[in-house]
């Protein structure tokens, strides 16, 4: 008899779950790595901020639930037109302050090969 004889399930499953997994890592590897970044001029059409938080989730383990905490951290986001698309930019806080819709901005940008869209990586005045 061997190990995996008693329940083939669990060994099937434990091979899939692992299998997914190391597919989602190598779909993003191949969708986002490497990629070319280019200059463009982009248009603020928009201003967001998120407030820092914290959010509570409970797990279970053992038999008894654990409440545990994340912290979220403040984000300063502007939303951006580039040519006739749409994407969004993380800034800091004094670009965010001094930027006001319709200012015109420098953007660093990225396509993702699988999915198309565009990535800001870097935006300044």
């Amino acid at each position: 008899m061997t190990p995996y004889s008693a329940n083939p399930f669990i060994y099937i499953f434990c091979v899939v779950a692992v299998g997914a997994v190391l597919l989602y890592y190598a779909y993003g590897a191949i969708d986002r790595t490497g990629l070319e970044i280019t200059t463009s001029v982009a248009t603020v059409t928009k201003k967001q901020y998120n407030k820092s938080g914290r959010s509570y989730y409970t797990t279970i383990s053992g038999g008894q639930a654990w409440v545990q905490s994340k912290e979220t951290p403040e984000t300063y986001v502007v939303v951006l037109d580039v040519g006739n698309e749409r994407t969004a930019g993380i800034v800091s806080k004094d670009l965010y302050d001094t930027l006001q819709v319709n200012d015109t901005v420098q953007v660093k940008l990225r396509r993702t090969r699988i999915t198309g869209r565009l990535e800001a990586v870097e935006v300044t005045r």
